[in-house]
């Protein structure tokens, strides 16, 4: 945790000192999650792009919801047991955004939807995004440092969460639809 704060607090006061970090970090902490989460929603790969709008829309809903609920579930459930303050509850600075709602800090949930997301276009429509979407998630994970709500060790374990149970979640899915006795 000694190396932790200080880290999160440089970032932090780099990005407030910034005409230009700052708008940057205050949009990819906030709204740029939903946008990725769009993208997988609406994309499609080669294979499947004869099929019509709203059954790729309906497939990819549901095997990008299900991992990025179970990602969230698995989220919070370690904030409740964790109990990790925000920076800002410490009174040593103010966030640069408005929370809506406060959970605790350990792990960030934006970093872990952001990583399960691109952990899902990554087995669904490697492609199509490569590894783009993983910078673009990296971007919200560090955003949320730099906005001042989340420490750096929040934003690596929420991403490797997010990975982990995002895939798994996605594996189990692809499962349970195609290779399960049942099916």
């Amino acid at each position: 945790m000694s190396i932790d704060q200080p880290w999160s607090s440089r970032i932090y006061t780099f990005t407030k000192a910034s005409w230009i970090l700052r708008p940057i970090a205050i949009f990819c902490a906030t709204s740029l999650v939903f946008m990725m989460m769009t993208a997988v929603v609406f994309s499609c790969s080669p294979v499947d792009c004869d099929a019509d709008l709203w059954r790729r829309v309906y497939g990819s809903v549901i095997t990008l919801g299900f991992p990025l609920f179970m990602t969230w579930l698995v989220t919070f459930a370690m904030q409740k047991l964790v109990k990790r303050q925000r920076p800002f509850e410490h009174g040593s600075r103010e966030p640069l955004i408005k929370m809506v709602w406060e959970e605790p800090s350990f792990p960030s949930a934006h970093a872990a939807i952001a990583f399960a997301t691109a952990a899902v276009a990554w087995w669904d429509f490697a492609e199509v995004f490569g590894p783009w979407l993983f910078v673009v998630a990296f971007v919200v994970a560090i955003s949320r440092v730099a906005v001042g709500v989340h420490y750096f060790s929040d934003v690596i374990f929420g991403a490797l969460i997010g990975f982990a149970v995002g895939s798994a979640s996605w594996f189990g899915l692809m499962w349970l639809f195609f290779l399960s006795p049942w099916h």
